[in-house]
């Protein structure tokens, strides 16, 4: 593999992220790595593509119109390698999952991977569903592993693999007058406010969910005031809203909420990934329904 072409991914990530640290976290790569990548690539091209300072980095002039013509090209290079089981940094398989599931399946499906005999490595990323998707979608992301309603479209150019269901519960302030309940109907939380994420990166949870309420017999009233699964958690706490979750939030300690499950409503786990996918991301894909 010609390392020219790491360096081009070094640079689109850094020109995306405006800041090394980051696009090493995204690239799985040392900053002292990414930094040395750019510089190559600089020297390569004998013009400067950043500016750097102690605060800050930004694209110079040349860097821009760089960036413009390669950042394109470079993921779908990058993209139709990955598919093929090459990847750009000699087989390499990006898997990007929401938070419920990466703290204990992504690392067991990952642990019993590296057993295999197939010489591909993942790169494991933390990203929301509409992240995923469209990292999906511009060959950034092999495999997208998200939590997914009755009724929520999936993408056209993209294919869903279930790994499991689980039964859908409600975040509650712990004086609710419901927290002490069995379980409830979905009609009978038609009057909270549902807290979601504040830029929609929710947005496919956000669609099932919405239709959920409306085959009820409700619209919910939505109130975007925190992204991540934690933060609307500790606002529930706090009595700013409810929000839904998989059962499997019932885990998670230290908020003091009480979770209530939703009377015949499920939510399913699902791994995304584009047509045909190769057969080290079936492999993969087959260990997240093992570990799930």
């Amino acid at each position: 593999m010609d390392p020219r072409l790491s360096w081009l991914t070094s640079f689109v990530t850094v020109a995306e992220e405006l800041h090394f640290g980051r696009a090493a976290e995204r690239l799985h790569l040392s900053t002292s790595a990414v930094s040395r990548h750019v510089r190559l690539l600089e020297e390569a091209m004998s013009v400067p593509l950043f500016e750097r300072t102690s605060r800050s980095v930004l694209l110079t002039p040349q860097g821009r119109r760089v960036y413009g013509e390669i950042a394109v090209p470079v993921a779908t290079i990058d993209g139709a390698l990955r598919r093929t089981g090459i990847g750009a940094d000699g087989g390499t398989i990006s898997v990007a999952y929401v938070s419920a599931p990466g703290e204990r399946m992504i690392p067991r499906a990952a642990a019993m991977f590296a057993g295999d005999p197939l010489g591909v490595e993942l790169r494991l990323l933390p990203a929301s569903s509409s992240e995923q998707r469209s990292g999906l979608l511009e060959g950034r992301v092999d495999i997208g592993v998200q939590w997914m309603l009755p009724g929520a479209p999936v993408p056209s150019g993209l294919e869903m693999t279930p790994i499991r269901d689980e039964p859908l519960v409600v975040a509650l302030p712990p004086d609710h007058h419901y927290a002490n309940s069995h379980d409830l109907r979905l009609v009978d939380l038609a009057g909270e406010d549902w807290l979601m994420a504040v830029d929609s990166s929710d947005l496919a949870l956000r669609q099932g969910f919405v239709a959920a309420c409306q085959r009820a017999g409700f619209l919910p009233r939505i109130r975007g005031e925190a992204t991540g699964f934690k933060a609307q958690l500790s606002l529930v706490a706090a009595g700013r809203g409810v929000c839904f979750a998989p059962a499997a939030a019932q885990e998670t300690d230290g908020f003091g909420v009480c979770f209530v499950r939703i009377h015949d409503l499920h939510v399913s786990l699902v791994a995304m990934t584009r047509p045909a996918p190769g057969r080290a991301m079936l492999r993969f894909v087959e260990l997240l329904r093992a570990a799930g």
